[in-house]
């Protein structure tokens, strides 16, 4: 069995759709149940990239402390894996080393490039497509800015560390640390991106299933669409969207600005898709997004998620849509938590970093998502796969 702890919930789905693709029985939890499920793969989604460091290391130490009977006292040999993000972003050493703390495990390989993605690290240093990281539009993000293309300077890891950061310029460069880190005489745990991951797999004797065209989604029932990240992408010439021509509703400025709340936003798609008099009627589904890109403070991009999943929850509600679709990984948890929703079978792996799932308390729903960062792919909104 392997267990994955990923820091967002986008990077635990990207794991779990490539678990499913390698054809392992895979699981995806938001929290630990009493009794675990029984799967070849099972990934846990926390949210504590977009927690302050404090509270994300006490997170990560209980979770490692849950996990501790479990990883040390069964017959079977369990694989500990740290989902991290491609970017180098989240409080990378310090929940490295509070895994490291709380279960056997003596040395970490941290490795979060994908060179099969032009993602690769040469000399200690991130590069993508040739370019340092910090030169890169990751050098100008908000949270966890790329201030210098060296991974050690920037995380502040020393020769002392448990830490190592292997270089990885071609796929076999993965593998050999994935070699290195099952055959060497020190315990290790491996942290990474996909590409890490896909070798531990292979590593292991997986190799991935013949690809299948995606089937396309339901053809029955509405489909309720949010996009609730800043990188969103306009969806509204995409054939499923204009086949069942399903309206846009943006969040309204003063939803946006903290001036009014959830009941105000639904009072207004209730005259504009739902009343009589409807302007846009929302036969077959609508649409939720933020058209406003303006810099957040983290304590308003949280109220925002809060919004817009206590909208998802109404109109759910009221919709019973067969197709939930989100984009941008911190509203899909957003909504995961005011559902109450924990765990969840992946039914496919539509593109990468799309997956599509299901789980007892959605009913007849499917629920897909990916991050903000990541194309849609030609496959979920194609005009062949709909009616």
């Amino acid at each position: 069995m392997i267990i994955v702890i990923a820091d967002d919930i986008t990077g635990a789905a990207e794991i779990a759709g490539l678990g499913h693709d390698y054809g392992l029985s895979t699981v995806l939890l938001t929290q630990i149940p009493n009794s675990l499920p029984s799967c070849q793969l099972l990934v846990l989604a926390t949210d504590t990239r977009s927690m302050p460091e404090e509270k994300a290391l006490a997170e990560t130490q209980s979770l490692c402390q849950q996990l501790r009977p479990i990883l040390h006292t069964t017959d079977e040999r369990i694989i500990l894996f740290k989902k991290v993000d491609a970017w180098v972003r989240g409080h990378v050493v310090g929940e490295l080393q509070a895994v490291l703390d709380h279960t056997a495990y003596q040395q970490a390989f941290y490795m979060p490039a994908n060179p099969s993605r032009g993602q690769i690290i040469r000399g200690g240093c991130y590069y993508v497509d040739g370019e340092p990281l910090d030169q890169t539009q990751y050098a100008l993000i908000a949270d966890f800015p790329a201030v210098t293309a060296s991974i050690c300077l920037r995380l502040q890891i020393t020769p002392q560390s448990r830490i190592r950061v292997p270089d990885a310029v071609t796929p076999e460069d993965v593998r050999q640390i994935v070699m290195q880190a099952m055959q060497g005489p020190n315990l290790t745990l491996l942290a990474g991106a996909a590409d890490l991951f896909s070798a531990l797999l292979e590593y292991q004797g997986y190799a991935p299933l013949p690809e299948h065209d995606f089937g396309g989604l339901s053809r029955e029932g509405s489909t309720l669409i949010v996009c609730g990240s800043k990188q969103s992408t306009d969806l509204s010439s995409r054939p499923f969207v204009r086949r069942r021509e399903l309206p846009l509703h943006s969040m309204p400025l003063d939803v946006y600005e903290g001036t009014q709340g959830a009941a105000y936003w639904l009072a207004n798609i209730q005259v504009r898709h739902f009343s009589r008099a409807a302007i846009q009627p929302a036969r077959n589904g609508l649409i939720l997004n933020i058209p406003y890109a303006s810099g957040d403070s983290v304590e308003a991009a949280l109220r925002r998620r809060t919004e817009m999943a206590d909208v998802v929850y109404a109109l759910v509600e009221r919709m019973c849509p067969t197709e939930l679709i989100v984009e941008g990984g911190a509203t899909a948890f957003a909504i995961m938590q005011r559902f109450g929703w924990t765990q969840f079978e992946i039914t496919e792996r539509v593109s990468p970093g799309v997956v599509r799932m299901r789980s007892e308390a959605m009913g007849n729903m499917h629920f897909s998502f990916k991050p903000g960062s990541y194309p849609w792919g030609d496959a979920l909104f194609d005009w062949d796969n709909t009616i």
